[in-house]
């Protein structure tokens, strides 16, 4: 097909035999009344349920942290008094040699710029 060659389209040709359609000035009026006429679909699920079910949710899971805050767990590795406990504490105390202090400071970056 060319360009702009709508004079030979065989889709042009057919629309043009089409008869045209008139909507009445009531359509709209009809159909909005069709659709106030129908019966309502049940609900599966009560609207002031739903409303309600997430603070409901919430407040549970509220509660079941601070309740957990009260309880008393008992500890499942060492005992904060065990001669364990306190070795490995020793060592993570010593962790913070490994890093040159000097060498992240920022006054050492900016220099450069």
């Amino acid at each position: 097909m060319k360009g702009n060659d709508t004079e030979n389209d065989d889709v042009w040709k057919l629309l043009g035999r089409a008869k045209p359609v008139s909507v009445s000035p009531y359509f709209s009026r009809r159909v909005l009344r069709d659709i106030r006429q129908q019966p309502e679909s049940p609900v599966f699920f009560p609207l002031f349920l739903l409303r309600w079910m997430g603070a409901g949710a919430f407040a549970l899971l509220m509660a079941g942290f601070f309740s957990s805050l009260t309880l008393d767990f008992p500890t499942s590795g060492m005992a904060s008094n065990s001669p364990e406990f306190i070795e490995a504490f020793d060592v993570a105390a010593g962790l913070d040699s490994l890093l040159a202090v000097e060498d992240a400071a920022i006054s050492a970056y900016a220099n450069g710029l």
